[in-house]
């Protein structure tokens, strides 16, 4: 944002709809600008931007990156820029990453802390802050897995400090920003990979207990409207269920994206239960280096909405790759 907008902005009056022109901004235009003055950095904290700018549409999906304990980044595919992110507060010494999920949903990140166990970090994209909130009533450390709807996050699964993987699940409502306790699943698994389609919690893949050596094959689904879960035998093939967490859901349909299997990419079909074998992705990259990591979104603002993105990214050279398939 230029100087000379800047200088406009700062003029308008008090009543004028000075949220609204600040929510057509980019997002990073918007951490700019609360760090301008008092009233500027008042107004994106309010929760009235972010609403604003569900009600337009405007949807930018980054990249956050956990690069190691002093240091965390994303990535701005729209305007292709790397941003730096502050640390959690009171980081402890001997915390890791290893399996903790980082959620999403809306503008906000959040991740189990290390203690008391029943809290949580919350980093608020457009404010650039870390804050401690209340976590869920049974909390997983690491390994669950976790889901969006609308602007709620749907989590299950996953093993506290002691190793013991759990069943429980658990509901966020991002604009009450309380957790709330939903029925279990009928079995508890680690590691597994959450998604939601046709109105549906999926927990897919992973393994029924932290000592496993082999990966489930079997899914549960948790239909939020009469609240109970099912299952279902085979969901995934042997060879995709040993990458589970290659799975994504763009546009509201599930796929599977394995490199190790030549970067076949396989779209799940509810009416019918089955995956069918769309194309390959560029895996030839991932075989010369184990440091790529990939990432796949749906492009929303100023790009067009049926292509799928597949993003690599090397994180020791600052690399990455972006390719773009209709």
């Amino acid at each position: 944002m230029s100087d000379n907008n800047m200088t406009s902005l700062m003029r308008l009056p008090n009543d004028s709809p000075l949220p609204d022109v600040i929510a057509l901004c980019w997002r990073s235009d918007i951490i700019s600008l609360s760090k301008t003055n008092r009233r500027l950095r008042a107004i994106v904290r309010e929760a009235m931007i972010t609403m604003r700018r569900k009600q337009l549409g405007l949807l930018e999906h980054w990249f956050f990156i956990f690069v190691n304990l002093s240091e965390w980044c994303a990535y701005d595919p729209y305007n292709r820029a790397w941003h730096n992110v502050p640390l959690m507060p009171e980081l402890p010494c001997n915390w890791i990453l290893s399996d903790r999920q980082i959620m999403c949903v809306g503008s906000e990140l959040l991740t189990c802390a290390e203690s008391p166990v029943d809290t949580m970090y919350k980093f608020q994209a457009l404010t650039g802050r870390w804050s401690l909130v209340a976590g869920m009533t049974t909390q997983p450390a690491y390994g669950h897995a976790w889901a969006v709807h609308e602007d709620k996050i749907f989590a299950a699964g996953g093993y506290d400090a002691d190793k013991k993987s759990l069943p429980s699940a658990h509901i966020y409502d991002s604009e009450t920003g309380l957790w709330s306790q939903i029925p279990p699943m009928t079995h508890a698994r680690i590691c597994c990979k959450g998604a939601f389609i046709n109105g549906k919690f999926y927990v897919v893949g992973g393994k029924l207990s932290y000592y496993d050596t082999l990966q489930t094959t079997i899914a549960e689904v948790y239909d939020p409207n009469s609240k109970t879960w099912s299952m279902i035998q085979d969901f995934l093939t042997e060879e995709m269920a040993t990458n589970s967490y290659a799975i994504t859901v763009v546009n509201k349909e599930m796929y599977h994206a394995n490199p190790s299997s030549c970067g076949k990419v396989h779209k799940y079909i509810p009416s019918n239960g089955e995956w069918i074998y769309i194309r390959r992705f560029p895996w030839e990259p991932l075989l010369k280096s184990e440091a790529y990591h990939m990432a796949a979104y749906r492009p929303v603002r100023d790009q067009p909405f049926e292509h799928l993105v597949l993003m690599l990214w090397r994180q020791e050279k600052s690399e990455h790759k972006m390719y773009v398939e209709k």
